[in-house]
């Protein structure tokens, strides 16, 4: 029974992989193109468009360019400690689901506890996050707020359009 299983597990990966293998076409992923030589990426980029960059949008001047930089290191390094500590709780959780010294009641109030914790530290990355937004939008003048609030929406409606693309296509559950 579970040698069919797997076996059918396996089948149904094949086939998954196979139709999605030739999704991109012979000339490479339109508007994309092919990643470069030498990388290890696969071919379809539908999912992760190019970056806009805010600075050129923005025209930002030199000084907003040091500032911006400046307020995206202090940011990274103030994210780091909590990012490693969410990557540690998830590693935790995984020994707990794994251990086979503990029962069953007690893996699920360890991992209870882990899950608060986890949920703690991702409210702290967001509180960070929308700090480092403010700061950023405080050294820019009105006219330049007004553009990337019109960024933002334009992102934030490419984004729904996104997601009722996705949702249309995912697989039916029955």
């Amino acid at each position: 029974m579970k040698k069919t299983l797997l076996l059918a597990a396996l089948l149904t990966i094949g086939a998954t992989t196979m139709a999605y293998a030739g999704e991109c076409g012979p000339q490479g992923c339109p508007p994309f193109g092919p990643p470069p030589a030498g990388m290890n990426k696969p071919c379809c980029h539908k999912h992760h468009p190019p970056k806009v960059n805010i600075e050129q949008k923005l025209k930002l001047t030199d000084e907003q360019k040091a500032q911006a930089k400046q307020l995206r290191m202090e940011g990274r390094e103030q994210m780091e400690p909590i990012m490693n500590a969410i990557h540690t709780k998830y590693e935790q959780k995984e020994l707990i689901k794994r251990s086979k010294d503990l029962k069953t009641q007690a893996k699920l109030e360890q991992i209870e506890k882990i899950n608060a914790q986890i949920d703690a530290l991702h409210k702290q990355a967001r509180d960070l996050r929308l700090k480092n937004e403010r700061d950023f939008e405080a050294i820019l003048t009105q006219k330049q707020k007004k553009e990337l609030d019109k960024i933002k929406a334009e992102a934030r409606k490419n984004m729904a359009k996104n997601r009722a693309n996705n949702k249309k296509s995912a697989p039916k559950k029955q």
